[in-house]
């Protein structure tokens, strides 16, 4: 691929001409034609070019406002019989325009892939036509594959009333010319992380189990004790045994006097609750619950006479599971880190994020660590831990938001929706109106990111609004209609629910377990910020209803408050419920998503094409993107 490739001309001529109805209105006609394909060589095998419609486009008679005047695709395909990469850049040459630079007309480029292999150039949404040679980004296809990146070009004169006569008769003409493009120099962000990393097959199954853990991988809790909590005499063991994935006290007995004149006895020892009152009794001698089964049990760290600490045990295996494991998603091969992972540290636009995993297409896809509001050298240190450095603080000291307030139809289940009160799926789901999260994290990133926007990707966010397949499951014993209409306010659940719902020891069968591919394309929203999906942390190490997990990476920093995934569960009841994760307790789980503020973690990914300048990954040694 370092050979240049000849150019290849994609021809637009638009001519523009002014006819005036009495003195207020303007009508406009705009045609743009090309060659319809070209074929080029590269080392690692060949591109063929294709352009749509080899005749004019016509629209004519139409008034001055933002309709599309004129549009062309442009179809690269990459037959790439190598391993190597192959890379090219597409650049907008104008040859003549005649447009005045105070009114001139726009353009806008937008990728229509539904999946990809390598790396697409990003959307550029409408954008004067200031310069007479633009480059409108860079592509490359990976690996050995026949793959397809697609793109619309169209040509825009948006809505004006005082200008119209200075443009009368005023004609433009371009072309777009894609040339060859270099590698980056070095290996790239995603190339580092499998460098330092062994990709390894996960010890536990993901969405069925939590990541494996130790005693010492779990991160400290405490929670205080009522007045009359420390009146009560506390029931404990002296270890556990694990049946399957369920956990059992063994050395059951109980406190010799009350909790404020025993409570030191209680460490070293285990509890089935993280709540005494639970545990406790108003009568000397007296065991409570000593065989209730749990998902998980609590050793006891340290005790005073109105508070107690411990960690909580919530896997069954006694060793660390800090993976790089593999899955497929839209784009090939996915990378992604689980468990108690310490060597996924980034420092970038300075903030400290950690790496969720690295996308099919090599884009690195990374969630809020720190946002650093004090300004901290190295964000990512231990020294710079807190409770909340994770969420995003997109307006003052705010950093949790409402999903979306309005909540009394299936449409508001989405990241981006359409028409509530609609009465059909794809009215209901259109990707039209922005949610009240997606506002604020837009808010944020221009706050925070817009100056390093160049080495962030237009990441396809799978905010799954696919409806349930099944037709019913049995909870208890109890068979539930699983409506699948997803519009109005009909009882509606979501994919996602048949997916996750069913995979914890206390949970339900069925259950296809978590999926990095999205399949739905309502569901598919394209933008430079989001937030994680409830399958991405299914992958990292949580998993849903009763089953506690405080050793996932993704715990740090993020235990004073829930924070949300972009993942619908279901509608019902005038409310619509959305995954999210229970920081205090980390595990996943459903809550109301319109009348509930949360926390907000934002998730971007960063360009394959971006490379670290230094470190290791670790929390006083981060990866450094520059």
């Amino acid at each position: 691929m370092d050979k240049q490739l000849k150019k290849i001309y994609l021809y637009i001529g638009i001519f523009v001409a002014i006819i005036f109805i009495g003195a207020t209105y303007a009508f406009f006609t705009a045609g743009m034609s090309s060659e319809t394909s070209t074929t080029v060589r590269a080392d690692a095998g060949t591109m063929k070019i294709t352009y749509s419609g080899g005749s004019n486009i016509n629209l004519a008679g139409i008034y001055p406002k933002d309709d599309v005047w004129a549009t062309k695709t442009i179809t690269v395909t990459g037959n790439n019989t190598t391993d190597a990469q192959m890379y090219y850049k597409l650049t907008l040459v104008v040859d003549s325009n005649t447009f005045k630079t105070d009114d001139p007309l726009q353009y806008e480029l937008v990728s229509t892939n539904t999946s990809t292999n390598g790396e697409i150039i990003p959307n550029i949404s409408k954008t004067d036509f200031t310069k007479t040679s633009i480059e409108l980004g860079s592509g490359h296809f990976v690996k050995a594959n026949n793959a397809k990146h697609t793109y619309l070009l169209k040509i825009y004169y948006p809505k004006k009333t005082t200008s119209q006569n200075a443009n009368q008769g005023a004609t433009f003409s371009a072309h777009v010319e894609i040339t060859s493009a270099k590698a980056p120099a070095g290996p790239v962000f995603a190339d580092t992380i499998l460098a330092n990393n062994e990709v390894k097959t996960p010890l536990t199954t993901p969405g069925d189990d939590v990541s494996a853990h130790t005693l010492n991988d779990s991160s400290i809790r405490t929670n205080k004790v009522s007045t009359s909590d420390q009146a009560k005499y506390i029931t404990y063991g002296t270890g556990y045994t694990v049946n399957g994935k369920i956990f059992q006290l063994t050395g059951v007995s109980v406190t010799s006097d009350t909790y404020a004149n025993s409570y030191s006895s209680l460490v070293g020892k285990y509890l089935s609750y993280d709540t005494l009152g639970f545990e406790g009794s108003d009568t000397a001698n007296t065991i409570v619950n000593p065989a209730e089964p749990r998902t998980l049990t609590y050793y006891v760290v340290s005790t005073t006479p109105t508070s107690f600490s411990f960690k909580v045990i919530s896997s069954p295996e006694n060793v660390t599971e800090a993976v790089l494991a593999s899955t497929e998603d839209d784009y090939g091969t996915s990378y992604y880190f689980r468990g108690a992972v310490k060597n996924n540290y980034v420092q970038f636009a300075n903030k400290c994020w950690r790496i969720v995993r690295i996308a099919g297409n090599n884009s690195v896809k990374l969630i809020l660590h720190n946002d650093n509001t004090s300004g901290a050298t190295n964000p990512c240190s231990a020294a710079n831990h807190s409770e909340d450095a994770a969420f995003a603080h997109y307006r003052g000291t705010t950093y949790n938001s409402y999903f979306n307030y309005a909540h009394n139809d299936n449409a508001y289940v989405g990241f981006m929706y359409g028409e509530a009160g609609a009465s059909d799926y794809e009215s209901t789901h259109a990707n039209i109106n922005k949610s009240d999260i997606l506002t604020n994290l837009e808010t944020w990133y221009a706050n925070s990111l817009n100056s390093y926007d160049s080495k962030i990707a237009d990441t396809v966010w799978c905010a799954d609004k696919s409806v349930t397949t099944e037709k019913a499951y049995y909870s208890s014993g109890t068979t539930v209609s699983l409506d699948r209409l997803g519009y109005g306010t009909n009882e509606t659940y979501y994919g996602s629910y048949e997916r996750l719902r069913n995979k914890s020891p206390y949970a339900y069968s069925g259950g296809t377990g978590p999926s990095l591919k999205c399949s739905n394309a309502l569901s598919k929203i394209t933008g430079k910020i989001g937030l994680i999906s409830a399958d991405e942390l299914a992958f990292a190490g949580y998993a849903t209803y009763d089953v506690n997990n405080v050793s996932v990476y993704l715990q740090e920093n993020a235990t004073a408050e829930y924070w949300w995934t972009l993942t619908p569960g279901y509608y019902k009841g005038n409310n619509f419920i959305m995954w999210f994760i229970s920081g205090k307790y980390g595990m996943l789980w459903r809550e109301n998503g319109g009348t509930t503020k949360m926390g907000m973690r934002p998730t971007i990914s960063l360009k394959a094409t971006v490379n670290n300048s230094g470190g290791s990954g670790t929390s006083e040694d981060p990866y450094i993107i520059d």
